[in-house]
């Protein structure tokens, strides 16, 4: 007999999730990452993305962050692994000045200037954006 106070859906979710963290330190990536994607529950998906993390799996990791709201870290990410084009799109979303000083180092070495100009001024960092413009 099934506990009327256990949602049942919860209870799935959960699953899901378990065998997605469970596939992906099997090395079955292709499976946990699909598992994952499925799961609409931030917690679960952020919780995942650390797996993947933890097994270097940065790609699929950025981009679970980015699915559970954890935008700063899916650019950080992105940005360490030379996947400046995914971290273009969270650039506006971002507040903390020192990954913001990270997207602006990446822009200025891909020659972008202005555009690198325009994200050390968001970061407050005054002394990199007159260096540029000294430059």
């Amino acid at each position: 007999m099934i506990d009327p106070s256990i949602n049942i859906e919860d209870h799935n979710k959960n699953c899901f999730a378990g065998i997605a963290r469970t596939a992906i330190k099997m090395g079955d990536m292709q499976r946990g990452f699909s598992l994952a994607n499925e799961i609409n529950e931030n917690n679960l998906i952020i919780d995942i993305a650390g797996v993947c993390e933890q097994m270097k799996q940065w790609t699929e990791a950025a981009k679970l962050y980015q699915k559970g709201g954890l935008v700063e870290k899916a650019a950080s990410i992105y940005i360490q692994i030379g996947m400046f084009s995914a971290a273009n799109p969270l650039i506006d979303k971002i507040s903390s000045p020192a990954i913001l000083v990270m997207v602006a180092k990446a822009k200025e070495s891909e020659k972008n200037f202005r555009e690198a100009e325009r994200i050390f001024e968001k970061a407050n960092d005054y002394e990199n954006m007159i260096r540029l413009n000294l430059d």
